[in-house]
């Protein structure tokens, strides 16, 4: 079975040194180590929530490898390779008003960690809201 997170990354994971998205989240672009879930597991999806500026979710991701720890901030890591930019970025405002994202566990703790699960339900409207 296919594992369903929610990955947490700053300005300076999705962002490229002039302001604009950053060319490693082009769709079909070589995989790269990402911060997860100690949980996930190759072939498991994830969204891309952006913290602080941009304060939604953007992106789905595939896990190409198993989660290794490594010291830092960040203490799970593992390979992803980006499937889809969304047609239309799910706002943090939007989530927090949609009746069964509300209620999410990793939303109402404001995505403080790197990775969190997301329940089918909760995943299956998140794919409804990105179009």
């Amino acid at each position: 079975m296919v594992g369903h997170w929610v990955w947490v990354v700053g300005p300076d994971c999705y962002l490229d040194d002039d302001g604009s998205e950053h060319p490693k989240l082009a769709p079909g672009a070589p995989a790269m180590r990402w911060a997860c879930h100690r949980d996930t597991r190759p072939g498991d999806l994830a969204v891309l929530y952006r913290s602080q500026r941009a304060k939604d979710l953007a992106y789905l991701l595939r896990a190409t490898s198993e989660p290794a720890h490594e010291p830092g901030p960040r203490p799970w890591n593992c390979g992803a390779q980006v499937v889809e930019r969304f047609e239309r970025p799910v706002p943090l405002a939007d989530l927090r008003a949609d009746p069964v994202t509300a209620t999410w566990p990793a939303l109402r703790a404001s995505f403080v960690r790197t990775g969190a699960p997301v329940p089918d339900d909760v995943w299956e409207r998140l794919m409804e809201m990105r179009r």
